[in-house]
């Protein structure tokens, strides 16, 4: 699962050593509402602050109305702990375990890993996690 920070110049030298303040001052507004924009096709829903992790696989059902998109929201996350515990769950989760995504999101697969996240994290974080588009059978 590649996670992309949109930023305006990735061949950068200082984006190639993942440079966090390159990457903050040089944030690419239009590829993350494009992102949202596309996620939204699909009834997510960005109402929060955010900011949000937002992941379609394979990438090409992205905006697509009847797939799955996982979407993390950190809006009522007020320390930076807890932003941390949520990029912990997505890359040991999500990147780090392509079983999980390889052919497309599997709801259960994903579902289990938000239980594995709620027994460590608590409820209030698993409340922020919504994985949307599902078709109702």
């Amino acid at each position: 699962m590649i996670t992309v920070w949109p930023i305006d110049n990735p061949d950068a030298n200082q984006a190639r050593k993942d440079s966090c303040d390159y990457a903050v001052e040089h944030y690419d507004l239009n590829a993350s509402e494009a992102a949202i924009r596309d996620a939204r096709l699909q009834q997510a829903n960005f109402d929060g602050e955010g900011p949000y992790l937002v992941g379609w696989s394979p990438s090409n059902v992205r905006g697509a109305p009847d797939k799955l998109v996982l979407v993390i929201d950190m809006s009522a996350d007020n320390n930076q702990a807890l932003i941390d515990q949520k990029f912990l769950f997505w890359k040991k989760q999500i990147v780090d375990d392509p079983s999980r995504w390889r052919n497309g999101f599997s709801v259960e697969s994903v579902r289990a890993a938000i239980r594995i996240f709620a027994d460590q994290y608590g409820q209030a974080m698993l409340d922020a996690i919504k994985l949307l588009g599902e078709k109702k059978l």
